[in-house]
This record gives C-alpha cells, structure tokens and sequence, in this order.
C-alpha cells in the first residue's frame, strides 16, 4: 500500500507542504498582526540563546533559498551570542527578513545575517536582490503594503512581512531601519536597546533609539 514514491508523487506531497506552510504562515501573520493592532500581543522577555535562534531561522530557509540559486550566511559577533528578549518575535523578524530576501534575490544573490551590540542587539539582514525604488521606501512598512511592479505582483505575498518586522521591533522598544537601492540590494537593521546583555546574562542599560524608518 505505502510502496516507493516516484517523482511525481515527490513533486506533489512537496507542493502539499509549500501550500500548507504558506497558508499557516499567512494565518500567524494575520493573527500577530490582529493582535498587535489590537494591544493584546504580550511579551515572552527572557534570556536565550540568539545565536541558535537565527541558525534556526537560516535552517528554515535553507530549501528556499537552494531552490532559489541564493547563498545563505549568518556571523553572530561573540557579545551578541546571548540575548534578552521575546525569542519567538526575534526568530519571526528573522524569518520575514530571511523569506523577503530569498523571495527577492535572483540565482547566483545572497542574503546575509549578521548580529552585533552597538545600540543594544543590533540585527541585520541583507540582500543582492532587486531592490526598492526611493518613492516606494517610504509606504513600506505598513501592513498589506507591497512595490506596485510586476516582478513583485508575480511573488507570493501579504505585504505583512516588514509590517510585522516594524511591530515586533517597537514593541521591544527598537526599531527598524530598512534602506534599499533600486538594482542592487536591500539592507534591513533591526535595533532591540533592551536585549543587550554582558557575559554574565545580565541586563545592560538600553539605548535610546528611533521607530521604524526607511532610508533613501
């Protein structure tokens, strides 16, 4: 009854679980959004281990990005290892800038990680892809918002991505700094003043830092 699969029922049980993870990351989408807008999105601040959590992030985005033709990195500096804040929110700002960069970049592109404690954590995500358009910086960010072109419109899509990067960032009490150039790359920072810690796991004073903002 289960006897070996050929490549046609490969091909259709990976359609299966592309729509089904698809449709479940629009419905959190959707639900984390509701909620924020709401005021009832809590946070889960504690000590974790920031390093793992954006291997995980990178991990979940590895056949992606293969299928993709885009290289994948991640260099976590050695104070930013330990962090303390809602580690679902940072591993969903991860994997919304991580899905945005590989959906973006063509064969051949990389999207880069890197994290370092300069205003407290400071995480950042960037891209060899198509970029954005100075005129369009400035609506991104807002929820159901996309580039109105064509190659976009052909990407599957909410436009609830960078929105939700913005939320979770300034419900930590940081931001999201997102600058991009048309034809060359999109650089997303992300800045948590309250998540640096010392070695100890100990809290340090936060920075004071700005709301989500585009750079052109």
């Amino acid at each position: 009854m289960f006897g070996p699969t050929g490549p046609r029922s490969q091909e259709y049980s990976r359609l299966i679980h592309e729509s089904g993870a698809h449709l479940l990351d629009l419905i959190n989408s959707v639900l984390d959004m509701s909620k924020i807008e709401a005021g009832k999105f809590e946070l889960a601040e504690d000590l974790f281990d920031l390093e793992e959590t954006a291997q995980s992030a990178v991990r979940f985005l590895k056949i992606p990005a293969e299928r993709a033709g885009v290289a994948l990195s991640l260099s976590v500096a050695p104070g930013a290892r330990l962090a303390f804040a809602d580690r679902r929110a940072v591993k969903q700002i991860l994997i919304n800038l991580l899905s945005n960069g590989v959906k973006y970049t063509p064969p051949g592109g990389e999207v880069r990680v890197t994290a370092d404690v300069r205003q407290g954590v400071e995480i950042v995500v960037a891209d060899t892809g198509t970029g954005i358009a100075a005129a369009d910086l400035a609506r991104l960010g807002r929820p159901f918002e996309q580039v109105e072109n064509a190659e976009v419109r052909a990407k599957e899509g909410t436009g609830l991505g960078l929105a939700l990067v913005k939320s979770l960032a300034g419900l930590h009490g940081g931001e999201a700094v997102l600058e991009s150039v048309l034809g060359e790359g999109t650089r997303v920072t992300v800045r948590l003043p309250h998540a640096a810690v010392n070695a100890q796991g100990e809290r340090l004073a936060p920075a004071k830092i700005l709301p989500f903002r585009a750079v052109s």
